[in-house]
This record gives structure tokens, C-alpha cells and sequence, in this order.
């Protein structure tokens, strides 16, 4: 990301953090951080370009997220995963993501309908290639369009974190699934959208809860074969 002409050099440097968080977020969701491994501060203040102060920074937003565990004097490591944190996520997010689409049909403006399209804008190129760490960003961003659509913070707050945990659980099985099967779920993803656009909130509300009832189902078998095979560990090999 790279700052536009005339933009001053804090509005520069928090796009740096900013960009920063992002790249730290895909690599925790996508496995590049593994679960329970050290963070080394000074190693992605070099990775990703930025002073430590802002991979410090980055950290505190994913420790209030859950996605990270910060050990008074023993450093930062990447937070663990578990069936059961994979079922009360999808408990709350089900109530709650159900809630935001149906706010979001209700309130959303002509810029918000416009960036819950242009999140999967192009998917069809990301499937063919298998770049699972862009349709994550892609999920990410309709998630998260869809909670600023509802014009409720603190909703879109909640959701937004539910939802980079859950992509964590959703990541682990996208190689295990073939095209057809995320073509299918992209595609009801974009029923959401076009409820939203209506501006029908029962039927979003419903797109919404398909989406989500479908993702535990193709996830869980997965997630519960690791833990049966693996050594111990709690989360994803």
C-alpha cells in the first residue's frame, strides 16, 4: 500500500500500520503464523517494512481479537484453536452475523452496497489460480462491508471479530475442497449482497444464516480429523 502524493507523513505512517496489521492478520489466518508460535517482534518489524512501535501496535489490535496471547515477560505467540472455540464462534455468529445483513438491507447507502460488491470483485480469477490467501481478503472485505453497512459500530466491532477467527477454521479446509464446492459458497455469499441490495431484510437475514449454517459442516470433519491425528497439538497441523 503505498501512500498517495500530498498525503503528510503520519497519515503515511499509519497506512504502514495499518498495512502492517493486514499482513500480520492473513499470515496468522492462513498458517504462515502457525498456533503457539513465538512472534518475534523485530523479525516482522524487518519482514514487513515498519518500526516495531507498529507491529506492537498491530499485536494489541490482534490480542483484543483473540487471535493473539500476550505473556507479560514472555512475549507474544499465536493463539491456539479448538473445537470448542470453533463452536461458540459459530453459535454467536450465527445470531449475530444473521442481525447485521438484515440491518445492513435496512440502512446500507449507495457507497456501502458498492464496496459489498467490489469484495469479490475478480473471484473467479482467484479460484482458478487456488490463491486462498486473496479469498480470504475477499471475505474479509465483504464481512466487514456488511458490518459497516448496518451503520452499528459496535455490531460491526463483534461480527468483525468473530469472523477472523472463524476464517482461521475456514482456511485449514479450503485446499480439502474442490472449485465447485467455493464456487457454491461464493455464490451465496453474493445471494447475501443481492438481498442487501433489495433492501429486504428478512431474506438477507436468511442468505445470511445459510452461509453460515453450511460453514461449520465443511469445516468441523476436517479440524476433527487433525485433532484425532495429531501429536497433541489443539489446533490444525
Amino acid at each position: 500500500m503505498v501512500a498517495e502524493r500530498g498525503v503528510e507523513s503520519g497519515d503515511a505512517g499509519r497506512l504502514k500500520r495499518d498495512q502492517a496489521y493486514e499482513t500480520l492478520l492473513l499470515d496468522i489466518i492462513c498458517g504462515v503464523l502457525r498456533p503457539r508460535e513465538a512472534i518475534d517482534e523485530a523479525t516482522l518489524s524487518d519482514r514487513y517494512g515498519v518500526p516495531r512501535a507498529g507491529v506492537r501496535e498491530a499485536l494489541a489490535r490482534l490480542a483484543l481479537e483473540g487471535l493473539v496471547d500476550r505473556r507479560p515477560r514472555l512475549g507474544s505467540v499465536v493463539a491456539d484453536l479448538g473445537a470448542i472455540e470453533l463452536q461458540q464462534i459459530f453459535e454467536l455468529r450465527v445470531q449475530l452475523e444473521g442481525s447485521a445483513a438484515a440491518l445492513a438491507a435496512q440502512h446500507a447507502t449507495a457507497a456501502d452496497l458498492a464496496e459489498i460488491r467490489r469484495a469479490f470483485s475478480g473471484v473467479e480469477r482467484v479460484l482458478e489460480r487456488a490463491d486462498y490467501r486473496e479469498l480470504i481478503r475477499m471475505d474479509l472485505a465483504f464481512h466487514q462491508a456488511i458490518g459497516a453497512a448496518t451503520h452499528n459500530r459496535w455490531l460491526a466491532r463483534v461480527t468483525d471479530t468473530l469472523n477472523v477467527n472463524a476464517l482461521r477454521f475456514w482456511h485449514y479446509s479450503l485446499a480439502r475442497r474442490g472449485p465447485e464446492t467455493l464456487r457454491r459458497e461464493i455464490d451465496s455469499h453474493l445471494r447475501i449482497a443481492q438481498a442487501i441490495e433489495r433492501h429486504d431484510p428478512a431474506a438477507a437475514r436468511q442468505a445470511m444464516r445459510e452461509v453460515l449454517g453450511e460453514f461449520p459442516s465443511t469445516v468441523k470433519d476436517v479440524f476433527t480429523v487433525s485433532l484425532h491425528s495429531s501429536d497433541g497439538h489443539t489446533g490444525p497441523a
